[in-house]
């Protein structure tokens, strides 16, 4: 994520750097930005495989950003010993086993990729460990004055002056479907008269859970910290999420698991710069920073470009947990992620389907193909209950209703279409 975030970045300070003398009319091109080596690269101290990720720049058109593949990826300490990364898959080196950085010892990253070209980052440090505080939920309003929850966090703090702090999240939630229904699609039968029948459709009992499942999400955005306007060098009650009331991963029960990650103060100047940077409403700001350089240069050429940061970190984790319920006792629960109001009966034959045997051939008259049978294949509808009313005369024209079931939206029935039905490790019910 963050090797993505950097490369669009990348981009967008080019157009900074062409356009700096005078506005003009102009056709925006990319491609001398497109061959920047992207490094993301944050080791902890965590006893575990470490991974580093490289990958190129990518024009404003691409969604996808080119993996750098064929690279040796070595971290070096200060007495010399070199601890090799191998390419697990695309663009992604992983160390060849479980490390565990120390306190007190310099480590540089060296890369030297397919090309031949040579990067080394400057000498890093580790910082001493910070263990993450109380984790806490809040009714209050945001910034903007709507309602919601707040997750704030307190950090214990380090001896040594101002502490410095990044965070992410992974946030897991009880999913269940409104409109869950215990039978399902069961036989579905598309070819016309072949078994000498219609087209058949009928129900069966699940064999799987539906009604329950749990989604993941992580967070997306740089959430960064320090104490340096602080009395103290503790953190206390820092916001690292805000979940609106009308958010329905909060309608059930919810679970987050903040990250921690104790930066050096370059490291934080970094990323801080890079967060600036990203929230520019517009590329034609009067704020045109260029190219943003981090501790990674090319060895043996001065025109190479190179973005990221080579970070070593703390790392502390904690998991809370709350439900809906627990700050909203008597309002309605929020809205599901989508709306499952309409209730669908599409029909199993067309309007104006008719057939007949002609010299021993069916010959079908109308439109051929069942709107219930698509529809079910294309994993659009699930089963709601029976109509009463199919096969029976429903207009003065002598009509039938077509349609031999209630349906709706499939995520409205079956909840594994936003989620998992596994019931995760770390889950704890109230």
């Amino acid at each position: 994520m963050i090797a993505r975030y950097i490369s669009n970045l990348f981009l967008l300070t080019g157009v900074f750097l062409g356009f700096q003398a005078c506005v003009e009319p102009f056709e925006a091109t990319t491609e001398q930005f497109e061959n920047a080596l992207v490094v993301d690269a944050r080791l902890t101290d965590e006893n575990r495989v470490q991974v580093i990720y490289l990958s190129r720049t990518f024009p404003f058109e691409s969604e996808i950003a080119a993996a750098e593949t064929n690279a040796s990826v070595s971290l070096i300490d200060e007495s010399g010993n070199r601890m090799e990364f191998l390419e697990s898959e695309a663009g992604t080196y992983r160390s060849t086993g479980p490390m565990q950085l120390s306190v007190g010892t310099r480590y540089q990253l060296e890369i030297q990729t397919s090309d031949g070209m040579n990067y080394l980052s400057d000498p890093e440090e580790l910082p001493s460990p910070v263990a993450i505080g109380d984790i806490q939920a809040i009714r209050r309003p945001d910034d903007l004055g709507e309602d919601g929850i707040a997750i704030l966090v307190d950090a214990e703090g380090a001896s040594g002056g101002t502490n410095f702090y990044r965070y992410e999240y992974e946030e897991t939630f009880k999913i269940i479907a409104p409109d869950y229904n215990p039978f399902e699609w069961d036989e579905v039968d598309d070819v016309f008269f072949a078994d000498g029948d219609g087209y058949e459709v009928t129900v069966a009992p699940r064999t799987e859970e539906a009604q329950t499942c749990f989604g993941t999400q992580h967070s997306l955005d740089l959430i960064l910290a320090s104490t340096a306007d602080l009395s103290t060098n503790e953190l206390d009650d820092f916001e690292v999420r805000f979940l609106k009331s009308d958010n329905y991963t909060i309608s059930h029960r919810y679970s987050i698991l903040v990250k921690q990650y104790h930066q050096t103060a370059e490291a934080n100047s970094y990323f801080t710069t890079l967060e600036d940077f990203s929230s520019s409403e517009s590329v034609f700001t009067s704020t045109q920073p260029g190219f943003l350089g981090g501790n990674i240069r090319a060895v043996n050429t001065e025109n190479a470009l190179v973005l990221g940061y080579f970070e070593l970190s703390s790392y502390s984790e904690k998991r809370f947990f709350f439900n809906y319920r627990d700050f909203y006792p008597d309002e309605d629960l929020p809205p599901y992620a989508i709306n499952c109001a309409p209730l669908g009966s599409p029909p199993l034959y067309p309007e104006g389907f008719h057939f007949t045997f002609i010299d021993g051939e069916l010959v079908v008259d109308g439109t051929a193909g069942s709107p219930l049978i698509s529809a079910i294949k294309a994993g659009l509808i699930d089963y709601v209950g029976d109509n009463p009313t199919y096969g029976e005369v429903i207009d003065e024209e002598g009509n039938r209703d077509r349609a031999p079931f209630y349906t709706k939206s499939k995520a409205c029935v079956d909840c594994r279409e936003l989620g998992s039905n596994v019931v995760p490790d770390f889950w704890i019910e109230e």
